[in-house]
């Protein structure tokens, strides 16, 4: 984590890829079976992987996504999907500000989550770039206020990072 505020925190990753396919609800229940099938052997090279977490839902309007992070090991290499509708997706080293939440994820909640996002980068002079993605770190099957779910934008970063306060 770089910087905690009182309502997010902004942290660095670096590049990550994900295998993703497109998803249609914030549910994320339809694209689950795939990716499953991916990790289980069921790509080009039938290479199995272990599961990992986050599962990343992209909220982009025209493409909504759910991807799972490819394990580490298997970066260099990564194994093609055999479906039309998967794809791997290479995300550069980034800035986030994250918002982290429990319950199931819903319109409502994403709104409200989405606002204290905005209005924290506004007020730390952050630049917003793409689309917000959630991230969910626990099975589907978990109590749902036991879940760890997470809301990011990514950010470019101003000039002056280190004027940047805690809140």
């Amino acid at each position: 984590m770089m910087q905690k505020f009182s309502d997010s925190e902004l942290r660095f990753y670096q590049a990550f890829s994900t295998v993703a396919v497109k998803e249609s609800s914030l549910a994320g229940n339809s694209g689950f079976g795939y990716l499953f099938n991916y990790i289980s052997g069921g790509n080009q090279s039938k290479t199995k992987m272990s599961m990992t977490v986050p599962v990343i839902n992209d909220t982009d309007q025209e493409t909504p996504t759910m991807e799972f992070v490819i394990p580490q090991a298997h970066t260099k290499q990564i194994p093609q999907p055999q479906h039309h509708n998967m794809m791997i997706k290479n995300y550069p080293a980034q800035y986030v500000l994250v918002k982290t939440f429990s319950g199931m994820v819903s319109e409502t909640k994403m709104k409200a989550m989405e606002k204290v996002l905005l209005d924290r980068a506004n007020n730390e002079h952050l630049q917003i770039s793409g689309t917000v993605k959630i991230a969910r770190y626990n099975s589907p099957f978990s109590l749902p206020f036991l879940r760890h779910n997470e809301m990011w934008f990514t950010v470019l970063l101003p000039d002056n990072i280190d004027t940047i306060r805690k809140a």
